[in-house]
Parts: structure tokens; sequence; C-alpha cells
């Protein structure tokens, strides 16, 4: 039964097709086919490509920096609209400082935004000395 399916083996590779699955499994003799599958000429070799992984995006997290930016706005016209009983001041991010309208930095540092200032004043910012 061996030397039939070595022999089955070789012919199947003279003709360069894929190698039949019992030939690879662990089976008892006695399980196999008796008779080799029918090839054709035509047939091309069988590849196949292991499949890629699916990649998983990372779940998003509330973190210290997005919730520093709750409560800051773009324009100061949408800072007046979301805090209409509260003055609105320009925060300055990277000194932690907060800018009146009055002030001559008012909405020109880089880093910074229009807030309430009692939004500014919860999230730690004091008020500029200029």
């Amino acid at each position: 039964m061996t030397s039939l399916k070595s022999a089955a083996l070789a012919a199947l590779f003279a003709l360069g097709v894929a190698a039949p699955a019992f030939a690879q499994s662990a089976m008892a003799p006695a399980a196999a086919p008796t008779t080799a599958p029918a090839a054709s000429s035509t047939m091309a070799p069988a590849t196949t490509k292991p499949a890629k992984p699916a990649k998983v995006k990372k779940p998003t997290t509330t973190t210290t920096a997005s919730k520093s930016t709750a409560g800051r706005f773009k324009t100061e016209a949408e800072a007046k609209a979301s805090c209409p009983m509260d003055t609105v001041v320009w925060a300055s991010s990277k000194s932690k400082a907060y800018h009146l309208s009055t002030s001559k930095l008012y909405g020109k540092t880089k880093s910074g935004a229009y807030e309430c200032q009692k939004t500014a004043d919860a999230a730690g910012y004091h008020a500029a000395k200029d």
C-alpha cells in the first residue's frame, strides 16, 4: 500500500499537481484511497497564500489631552455662544496663562484657544500679568 501511495505521489509531482490531502495526513493506510485521482494536463498547480491577519484597531480611550481640550474653541464666536454669562479669554496652553480681550496677546499665541474664564480657572490656568 505504501509503494502505491508513493508511486501516485511521484506521478502527481511529475505532472506539477499539488499532493492531495491524504498524502500529508497521519491517517492509517487503510483510510487512504486506493486509486490516485485523475489529473488533467491543463490543470495548473495549486498555490495558496496564507491569509493575512486582520488589523485590529486599538480602542480610543479618554486621556488627559482630550480632557484638557474640552471647552476650548477655535473662534471667539463659538466661545461666546458657549458661555454667554462668562468672560471669554484666550488660554495659552504652553504657559498655562489666560489673556483677557484687552491684552495684546489675546488670540495671538501659537498654542492656545478661546475658553470661558471659569473653565480656564478650573483647568488650572492663571491670569497673565500683562
